[in-house]
């Protein structure tokens, strides 16, 4: 409530979004055991299925090292790239430790670092805003509807038919959100060509 990112400060913004951005996720990397010290290897990412960038990296017990080439936009000359992380740790409420990157500039914890620029830094860093910041009410509504349709399955007759181990409470309750949020579309739809219900 109030503050910057609440409002339209970011109407019209052509700046990037986190989605649009090179983002390197730690969770990711610990789910594919990437994390495991004197293991190296190359991140890679991709636009609409096409290569576009990757980076080498080589993880240490306390650090990752990154090294890549950047290019600036606008045809400046290639240049090479050697970026150390650390790591932070907190404990596991039942045992363990989970690890966390902290940013080189600001040294906060976090779990995505972005490649906006040459570093990659966290988000207050590059002060990147999320993409449905820019969204308006009929977007969100949409937003909101896929998100619940895509945990749902659907039949032949397009009705939704409960998944495979959902309850079937939560199962009522996703349909019952989503016909809400469907019928709220309908009426901004009919709001927009002047008609109120």
């Amino acid at each position: 409530m109030g503050g910057r990112g609440s409002g339209t400060w970011y109407r019209g913004s052509t700046r990037n979004t986190c989605e649009e951005t090179r983002r390197i996720d730690i969770r990711y990397l610990n789910r594919h055991r990437l994390l495991n010290p004197n293991r190296t290897g190359t991140l890679s990412w991709d636009i609409g299925g096409e290569p576009s960038g990757n980076i080498n990296y080589t993880m240490y017990e306390n650090t990752m090292i990154l090294n890549f080439k950047w290019q600036r936009y606008g045809g400046e000359d290639w240049q090479s790239v050697k970026q150390s992380i650390w790591f932070d740790r907190t404990r596991c409420n039942y045992g363990g430790e989970r690890k966390w990157f902290l940013c080189s500039r600001c040294e906060a914890r976090v779990a995505v670092l972005y490649g906006a620029d040459v570093l990659f830094l966290c988000q207050h860093c590059y002060q990147l805003p999320y993409a449905s910041q820019g969204e308006d009410y009929f977007e969100r509504l949409v937003r909101k509807a896929n998100k619940i349709s895509n945990r749902l399955d659907m039949d032949d007759d397009e009705v939704y038919t409960k998944p495979k181990h959902m309850h079937w409470k939560t199962f009522y309750h996703l349909v019952q959100t989503e016909l809400a949020a469907e019928e709220r579309m309908n009426n901004a739809i009919l709001a927009r060509w002047g008609y109120y219900l």
